[in-house]
């Protein structure tokens, strides 16, 4: 069996979404796909459970009948990381390593994926050095492109990994840089032993957020056009100033969230006179009834949240930055780029050949 554990230097990389664009592509080839996500980072609620919020994704998009709780068996939080220091869970690579086993059986490849970077994890000896060694998984670095950042970043990936590094998968590649990325970078990286197995495009869609994860991730209530909770939100705007400078702004860019205060219905109003997917009204104070209307005629969902208009604004920036590829055109678009610009039969081979003899 081969398994691929994809990794990343930072957070919100996409590890999620390339793993479900893999197993659906695998899929298509007649082979059979396990997923794990041996340390979670951001525990929801399901049916009264604690679960991790990607392996929860990955297992309704890819439907898969495993348990959550052999999935991801650890998380890493806050208040997880202080209870570890006083007292650690047993002994967690014999417990990841028995979840590992269960979900495997039967399964032609394993995808793992990675906590927030390459070191993560490592107070549970779980970081991916290590579960490289436990798992027997080659790994996949999944970098987000920096014109700075990332050519060093792959470099000293090959180096602390050395031959269990498959090589790297690049994400949000400027189209300005494609060239440079599928040429000259790739030279280089074939130079230094390193496979280059493909480079994904910036695209709005897959960094899009609904306006209802929106809502839920400011703790918000959606009080009109409740029928539009799916529109994807593709940027944001913050309504400080003049009506006139605000209507000549807003019309610069379309499929935008607006932030603004809910004291403030002239911006409200210039919002709605432009390509806007929804509102976010502060302060916790309901718009006027001029507005309500206007939004309901113009399918415009507002959201209304308690907190203020700075820290709402630095809220939706997070979740922007978070964002899945939740629902069936974002997993659509990602299988599509994979087939266009990633080479699965390379990726494939190099996983197979450092599998253990």
């Amino acid at each position: 069996m081969t398994a691929i554990a994809i990794i990343s230097s930072e957070r919100y990389s996409g590890k999620s979404s390339l793993a479900v664009g893999l197993a659906l592509e695998l899929r298509d080839r007649g082979l059979s796909v396990g997923y794990m996500k041996p340390v979670g980072s951001y525990p929801i609620k399901v049916d009264d459970k604690r679960v991790d919020e990607d392996a929860y994704f990955v297992k309704e998009a890819l439907g898969l009948t495993d348990s959550l709780s052999d999935m991801t068996p650890f998380f890493l939080t806050w208040e997880t990381l202080k209870r570890y220091m006083r007292k650690r869970p047993g002994n967690p690579r014999a417990t990841v390593k028995r979840c590992y086993e269960r979900l495997s059986t039967g399964k032609d490849i394993m995808l793992l994926e990675g906590a927030h970077n390459f070191i993560h994890g490592r107070i549970l000896g779980l970081s991916s050095l290590e579960l490289s060694g436990l798992l027997d998984a080659g790994l996949l670095l999944l970098d987000t492109f920096d014109e700075d950042l990332t050519t060093d970043r792959i470099l000293s990936a090959g180096d602390y990994f050395g031959d269990i590094f498959l090589g790297v998968v690049l994400n949000w590649v400027p189209e300005r840089r494609r060239s440079f990325v599928e040429n000259q970078l790739s030279r280089f990286l074939e130079e230094q032993g390193i496979s280059l197995f493909g480079s994904l495009p910036t695209d709005r869609v897959l960094r899009s957020i609904s306006v209802n994860d929106l809502a839920e991730a400011l703790d918000g209530q959606i009080i009109c056009a409740p029928g539009e909770r799916e529109e994807l939100v593709e940027s944001m705007m913050v309504g400080a100033m003049g009506q006139e400078q605000a209507l000549r702004l807003f019309r610069e860019r379309s499929n935008k969230v607006v932030v603004t205060g809910g004291d403030r219905p002239d911006i409200q109003l210039a919002a709605l006179q432009t390509p806007t997917k929804s509102l976010i009204l502060t302060g916790g104070r309901r718009p006027t009834p001029q507005v309500i209307g206007q939004a309901e005629e113009m399918r415009v969902p507002i959201i209304l949240v308690n907190h203020d208009t700075a820290t709402t604004a630095e809220m939706v920036e997070a979740a922007m930055g978070r964002q899945k590829v939740h629902g069936p055109e974002k997993i659509d678009r990602i299988r599509g780029f994979i087939r266009e610009h990633l080479d699965l039969d390379a990726l494939l081979a190099k996983a197979e050949d450092s599998e253990p003899r």
